[in-house]
């Protein structure tokens, strides 16, 4: 039998062939080597490499969001507009909601996600795809129309508007405006529907950062119409009120129905809380919503001999966990400057914008005697007094505490909407 072994000498590798037989004079095995040569000049036989054909692709996140796409009849809709595009419209939308990046990065994480039937996009694509959408007006209003008609929207409608600052000087609807975000800064304003008994958006509409709520809100009754909505109600935001808004709303042509919760700076709000102080802490005025226990009211409210309904609800619950938080932090405030004296009232004004909170400022005052800082106990009062408490009215009739406790109560699916969305906070 004859094999081949390496013999390392000096360093190099020699190979030589090995073969035993048997030595019948000394009556045992012996061996003889023959060399073969140096172990580089001799063709071994090549072992080939398979490369392997495996990938792997994430398909977690993706499976997801196509499922949701496919059952919320979305992937359908897109198809029957866009059915040279559907696939990849919908691969970029999942790209943002899972990364929340830039565009041109979406080609590298197609490479590492599931989506075999979407094509690989590179920036200039992507560009191309994005300006087709935005010429197709007539197919992005048929996207509105058919997913109005598949969600079916009834009871409410919510409608809330953000600012998005920027500091570009190419967008022709970026404009000054009301920043609600305090930022010193022009903007655009984005207004977005959003469906009560599904808990999805309808539409969104921009507008230039100039343009006032009401007229964002009339746009938007004007838009619904011509998709042959009817008898909407408005949920709207407190930070939308205006006595001017309110009053447009009740006597516009298109009488649109609404539930505006009343902001406390409002005179007619404080007195209303007043005279109902006592019987919104009445046993005869409680009831439970959900795991609440909440007192109400109603009384007429009006606006320039316009009546119409106040929802007045008051938890002590949150009452009691409102002061505690409130007088936490003012105590925190106090301790920091109980030692401080000031000698003019100049002087505890630049303190106090340098190390007291704009939201707080109003409860501590000068004492010109003392020459120190002390709480502002008229202010405090005014404000503890309408804790736990909030008023809200409408103007369409007969809505029961609980009907419109619970659409005020879901209003913030929208809100948190713009909180979650990166692309607009």
């Amino acid at each position: 039998m004859a094999y081949t072994v390496e013999q390392k000498i000096k360093g190099r590798i020699y190979l030589y062939k090995v073969e035993s037989y048997w030595d019948k004079a000394k009556k045992q095995s012996r061996q003889r080597r023959t060399y073969i040569g140096p172990k580089r000049n001799v063709n071994k036989d090549k072992t080939k490499q398979i490369r392997s054909s495996l990938v792997s692709k994430g398909q977690g996140n993706v499976f997801l969001l196509r499922f949701l796409s496919d059952k919320l009849g979305l992937t359908e809709i897109l198809k029957s507009l866009f059915p040279d595009n559907y696939q990849e419209i919908l691969a970029l939308a999942f790209y943002e909601i899972i990364e929340a990046s830039a565009l041109y990065l979406f080609p590298y994480w197609l490479d590492e996600h599931n989506l075999p039937r979407v094509k690989k996009m590179y920036s200039p694509d992507i560009s191309k795809l994005c300006d087709i959408l935005g010429r197709s007006q007539s197919q992005r209003v048929e996207f509105v129309q058919k997913w109005i008609e598949h969600l079916k929207p009834i009871n409410g409608i919510f409608y809330d508007i953000t600012s998005i600052s920027s500091y570009s000087t190419n967008v022709d609807f970026i404009e000054w405006g009301y920043n609600r975000d305090k930022e010193n800064l022009p903007q655009l304003n984005m207004g977005v529907t959003f469906c009560h008994n599904h808990s999805l958006p309808i539409y969104y509409n921009l507008y230039p950062g100039s343009i006032v709520d009401v007229t964002t809100l009339k746009n938007c009754v004007e838009y619904l119409k011509v998709f042959k909505l009817k008898d909407i109600l408005f949920v709207l935001d407190r930070g939308f009120f205006s006595k001017a808004n309110v009053l447009e709303m009740n006597n516009s042509k298109s009488k649109v129905s609404f539930v505006q919760p009343l902001p406390f700076s409002l005179k007619k709000v404080k007195t209303l809380i007043k005279k109902n102080k006592r019987l919104l802490s009445d046993l005869s005025s409680a009831f439970k919503f959900n795991e609440e226990i909440l007192h109400y009211q109603q009384r007429p409210f009006e606006f320039d001999g316009n009546e119409f309904d106040a929802h007045i609800f008051f938890n002590e619950k949150s009452e009691v966990e409102q002061k505690h938080n409130f007088f936490s932090v003012l105590f925190e405030y106090e301790e920091k400057f109980k030692d401080k004296s000031f000698k003019v009232l100049k002087e505890y004004l630049k303190y106090r914008k340098l190390n007291i909170p704009e939201k707080y400022r109003d409860y501590f005052k000068w004492n010109k005697t003392t020459l120190r800082i002390e709480k502002n106990a008229k202010k405090i009062k005014s404000f503890i007094y309408k804790m736990g408490s909030f008023v809200l009215i409408t103007n369409k009739q007969q809505m029961d505490k609980a009907e419109v406790l619970n659409l005020y109560r879901q209003k913030d699916q929208v809100e948190k909407m713009f909180d979650i969305n990166p692309a607009i906070k």
